[in-house]
């Protein structure tokens, strides 16, 4: 199962892209972020009941972790996946069909 995001239109912070992103039966919003403080500063962050984040640092770990965090979302909930380089930035865009 791959997931299918659109950007948001009405969201912008310098450094994030804000999405919408169907995985099987599910629409959850993601947050792709490489500039989490940007997203404070801007009061950007996403807000809710369910809100998840995760940080990834291994780019060769991606598909699996952006995988399991996907799966593990229940539909409506708020990801915010914070990556610690611009490879790894781009490549959760790619996985989350956007890049």
């Amino acid at each position: 199962m791959k997931p299918v995001s659109s950007r948001s239109t009405t969201q912008r912070s310098s450094g994030s892209e804000f999405l919408e992103t169907r995985f099987g039966d599910k629409v959850l919003g993601v947050t792709v972020t490489m500039k989490p403080d940007r997203l404070v500063a801007d009061q950007m962050m996403p807000e809710g009941d369910e809100v998840q984040v995760a940080v990834l640092q291994n780019p060769f770990g991606v598909t699996r972790q952006l995988t399991n965090l996907l799966s593990g979302a229940k539909p409506g909930d708020s990801l915010v996946i914070v990556c610690s380089g611009d490879k790894i930035y781009r490549a959760a865009l790619k996985f989350l069909g956007l890049a």
